[in-house]
């Protein structure tokens, strides 16, 4: 059998990195805090998503990359998939790095220590009159009298103010 000729090659798109480029975006959609306060069904496999999308992308990139490389008479593509890839383990390295980085909060020296008491203070309630912790942990809201709670628990709603 004869080889064809190089002439007759049809280049094909490489769209392996496409769609790895693709899978890297939605790795960065996926970790915008917001999808967890949604409720959808599904949700308790974000997690593995959030593992599994930059798997696929690594993998699609690598497969696109190879066949640019080794196949370039087919496979479309080598300077741009080239770009593509690079910018791509850039935005995966830099999406690595801010999740290591996102626990490195300094510890503030002003706040109560777990078992310290919490100094006395006072905030709206929902009706919006003032209500203190002293008076609190005297008289709580809506209980029997006489009878002083072992604690108080505070509940901070961020964001619905």
């Amino acid at each position: 059998m004869s080889q064809p000729t190089p002439a007759l090659i049809q280049e094909r798109p490489n769209v392996a990195i496409f769609y790895g480029f693709i899978f890297i975006l939605l790795t960065i959609a996926s970790d915008v805090p917001v999808l967890y306060t949604l409720t959808f069904p599904g949700q308790a496999f974000l997690p593995w998503i959030n593992l599994a999308l930059p798997t696929i992308a690594v993998i699609l990139l690598l497969i696109g990359l190879k066949r640019a490389i080794g196949q370039p008479d087919i496979y479309r593509g080598k300077g741009w998939g080239s770009i593509l890839t690079v910018l791509s383990v850039l935005i995966l390295a830099g999406s690595i790095w801010g999740y290591r980085h996102s626990t490195d909060i300094p510890d503030s020296t002003g706040a109560p220590q777990v078992g310290q008491k919490a100094p006395d203070f006072t905030l709206s309630d929902t009706s919006g009159k003032p209500v203190s912790l002293s008076q609190l942990l005297t008289a709580p809201i809506g209980a029997p009298p006489g009878k002083a709670p072992k604690a108080v628990l505070l509940v901070f709603y961020r964001g619905w103010w």
